[in-house]
């Protein structure tokens, strides 16, 4: 059966809905960065990362970039054309010097000649000496041998040296310099010097002029010493700070460093409650506030509302396809009630995983001992939804269903696919262990074995993570995956209290689950108890109906316990007028004052008044719809015949008023029941109940039905058909067999069936006189054997097995002659 468009549109919604309602409980529009902190601060409570987000760490950028600045080494220039203008400086006093000696002749020093001399000296020199030293070179003669021991003395302490001002201009740490030498014709060399022991001050340079006078071979005297001094004077810095160049360096070295993006990962603690804030997680922690303001919650609802979307239609598809093959209960899809039922229970599932992740960090904290946020996570109950889906839905809902919560477990749980594979076995362990559970202390045992199988799945995930994703083998030195196998235990048995818990709702709903028809099953329901006092031969006749569609759904696979309880109840309108059903007559037959029509619409009756008691008392649905289609919309070929016989015209009789309402079986179980119906009715009355009668009966009851078009939206099949011939046939010549003679009743047992009953004897059969039976007639049967299909088909009485009138099936084409059997006016075939 199609869904409408009307209905499609509603399915539609439905869809949307359930969507929509799941995506809003997978994401997480919790705000986790309310709070102002500070470094030093405290950490109230766990912050972690509800999305994936970068930033760019400017703090660790600057700090990178200082720390490059500071690496990069300080330059410094090394001047080597300072110690040639000293040279020539010293070449230009000397030979002042001695021109002016020159000039003086043979005059003697005296003060003013001393003076003039002094100046002439000191002028190119540049430098202040003592006039005693410079006095002393003129007494020598500014002889060469002094000029050059200047020379030489300032080689020895500037050319092969760097003089820097002072020790303070070089780095304190003793880092390594560059050092840029800057030759002639503007030649640049570059040296890193790491030894700045060896870097000179201008003392130092000075002590070490004085020292290599003293260990000189060369001349010596008065002029020697003061050369000395003019050299010591002489000596200067050749090292300067570069600042400039310096400068451009570091900048150079920190602008290498880029600026990098942090990632952090949804799920990753941030903040741990009662943590000290530093300068790291602040800083993660203030980015997390930006982006939270940043977030598109809407494009997130929508991405996820409409994956979810897309998940539940190609799940829907592929159970609708499951389910014509595999289901036992309808052929149809599924009504907006169960796939609201489906959807509440998939919003469950995500509010429930939700809720645990939400709390797993308090829990795995205040369980302590190395238990793990994530092993809370399996406390999750998904296989008790699926076990729920298994109830109300059946088998071939419960894989999709399965697979739509574990998705929505993973997106919950930080899209980590290893939950999501344990909540899918969970699942399918807990559709495969609900199976035929007729007991509610079945679905207790169910979750143990449930539970038990979790811990095992939970443990083998524990191995996977240990040998391909654990840069360590920690897990196998700690408790977590013990505290993982008790949480995933824990929920398994909590998946089977939360079928115990929601199954009641349901029902109370309108669902039909087994518990409820074991509970319908035990014959003590009002109706029935009604029926067994009020309409005794119906309430037997409803339970050998139970048996026999029991055994016949057992035997194609079909619901057994639907059609038993349906079978128990199919009847119930009959208690309201017992005796005119002929099960529940005692020689007395109410229709003989009746024309056609009333008799027609009391026997109908007896189906509206069973579906509104059926109503009334609160029945389940299935049950009520197995009432209405026991009959289908068969003909009651009796007074339909009856009627025709009547009129002045045959032809001007209606068949539909004397047709039952319907609708039609629609459902295997519905097909079984209106065949087992039949085939109990029409047993009794057959004189001879063997296997060969039984058989005729059966044959001609199912071509009946099948004639009359009864089975046209019927999903059952021919194969099916024959199986429920067979299966009907042992089971009735099991009821039907052969006892043992007693020796105190032989004679009664032996008396023909043609002579008068004894004083006591109770009968239902009832004789026939022109096709009524008589008023306050005792039927006097005469044996004779069973007819053959064609007599029954025929439909005459004499010598046949079974009498005509209204003992018999209503509903038999056996009443009419074999020139008036009327067309069939519903139905296509079959």
């Amino acid at each position: 059966m199609k869904p409408q468009n009307g209905d499609t549109l509603r399915r539609l919604l439905l869809l949307v809905v359930v969507s929509v309602a799941c995506a809003l409980t997978v994401v997480d529009f919790r705000s986790p960065s309310a709070d102002s902190l500070r470094i030093g601060d405290v950490a109230e409570r766990t912050v972690k990362a509800p999305f994936t987000f970068s930033f760019a760490d400017t703090a660790a950028y600057e700090q990178e970039r200082e720390l490059a600045m500071n690496a990069a080494p300080p330059v410094y220039v090394e001047r080597t054309d300072i110690l040639a203008e000293r040279h020539d400086r010293v070449r230009t006093a000397f030979g002042a010097g001695r021109d002016r000696l020159a000039a003086f002749g043979n005059q003697k020093l005296g003060a003013e000649l001393s003076l003039v001399l002094v100046q002439a000296f000191l002028e190119p020199l540049g430098v202040n000496l003592p006039e005693e030293e410079v006095l002393a070179l003129a007494r020598g003669g500014f002889r060469p041998e002094a000029e050059e021991v200047v020379h030489t003395l300032l080689d020895r302490a500037m050319r092969d040296e760097r003089v820097v001002l002072a020790r303070e201009q070089l780095p304190r740490d003793g880092a390594p310099i560059v050092v840029i030498r800057l030759l002639s014709g503007g030649v640049r060399e570059e040296h890193v010097v790491t030894d700045l022991d060896q870097i000179l001050v201008p003392e130092t340079a000075r002590q070490r002029v004085s020292l290599a006078l003293v260990e000189a071979s060369g001349p010596s005297g008065p002029d020697i010493d003061a050369a000395a001094a003019v050299a010591r004077a002489l000596v200067a810095t050749n090292l300067s700070f570069d600042p400039l160049q310096t400068e451009e360096r570091r900048q150079a070295a920190a602008n290498k460093i880029e600026l990098g993006l942090v990632t952090v990962k949804r799920g990753q603690i941030l903040l741990t409650a009662g943590q000290v804030v530093d300068s790291q997680n602040l800083v993660s922690y203030e980015a997390l506030q930006e982006h939270q303001g940043e977030r598109h919650l809407a494009i997130q609802l929508g991405s996820v509302s409409l994956f979810l979307a897309l998940l539940l239609t190609v799940l829907y598809q592929f159970g609708n396809l499951t389910q014509r093959s595999v289901s036992t209960m309808r052929d149809h899809a599924l009504s907006l009630r169960e796939i609201g039922a489906a959807g509440a229970l998939l919003w469950l599932v995500a509010a429930m995983a939700r809720i645990v992740v939400m709390a797993s960090e308090g829990v795995a904290s205040g369980v302590g001992y190395e238990a793990s946020a994530q092993s809370v996570w399996f406390l999750v109950p998904v296989s008790g939804a699926v076990m729920l889906v298994r109830l109300l839905l059946g088998l071939s809902w419960s894989m999709p269903f399965a697979v739509a919560a574990a998705t929505l477990c993973g997106l919950v749980m930080e899209l980590q696919a290893l939950p999501v594979l344990f909540f899918l076995m969970t699942g399918v362990g807990g559709a495969a262990s609900i199976d035929h559970t007729r007991e509610r202390i079945a679905v207790v045992r169910a979750g143990l074995w449930i539970g038990v199988v979790n811990a095992a799945a939970v443990l083998l995930i524990h191995f996977v993570q240990l040998f391909f994703s654990e840069t360590e083998l920690s897990l196998a030195t700690t408790m977590r995956p013990f505290w993982s196998m008790m949480f995933a235990f824990a929920g398994g048995l909590g998946g089977a209290f939360l079928v115990l818990g929601l199954v009641p709702v349901f029902e109370t709903a309108g669902f039909v689950t087994e518990f409820r028809l074991m509970e319908l099953a035990n014959l003590n329901h009002p109706l029935l108890r009604q029926l067994m006092l009020r309409a005794p031969g119906s309430y037997h006749h409803s339970v050998i109906v139970g048996t026999l569609a029991e055994a016949g759904a057992e035997a194609i696979g079909a619901n057994a316990l639907v059609a038993k309880v349906s079978a128990y109840f199919h009847d119930i309108g009959k208690a309201l007028k017992p005796a005119y059903f002929v099960e529940n007559q005692s020689g007395v037959n109410r229709h003989q004052d009746l024309d056609p029509y009333e008799s027609a619409s009391i026997i109908v009756g007896h189906v509206t008044e069973g579906g509104r008691m059926a109503a009334e008392h609160g029945l389940p649905q299935p049950i009520l719809d197995n009432i209405y289609m026991h009959h289908g919309t068969g003909l009651l070929q009796f007074f339909y015949a009856e009627a025709r016989a009547q009129a002045a015209n045959p032809d001007s009789v209606d068949p539909t008023v004397f047709r039952y309402p319907g609708p039609k079986p629609n459902t295997r179980e519905a097909g079984v029941i209106m065949l087992a119906d039949k085939v109990e009715a029409a047993t009794r009355t057959l004189r001879i109940p063997d296997e060969g009668n039984i058989r005729a009966m059966i044959a001609h009851i199912v071509n009946s039905v099948v004639a009359d078009g009864q089975f046209t939206e019927c999903p059952l099949t021919m194969r099916e058909v024959h199986t429920l011939a067979e299966t009907f046939v042992r089971v009735l010549v099991a009821i039907n067999h052969q006892r043992i003679e007693y020796p105190q009743t032989r004679e009664l047992s032996r008396a023909p069936r043609s002579s008068p009953p004894t004083s006591g004897t109770i009968t239902l059969e009832l004789s026939t006189m022109g096709g009524r039976p008589q008023a306050n007639q005792v039927p006097t049967p005469t044996p004779a054997p069973a007819r053959s299909l064609r007599e029954l088909d025929a439909g005459r009485s004499g010598s046949g097995g079974v009498p005509d009138g209204p003992e018999a099936d209503y509903e038999s084409i056996a009443h009419l002659p074999s020139t008036q059997v009327p067309p069939t006016t519903t139905g296509r075939g079959h």
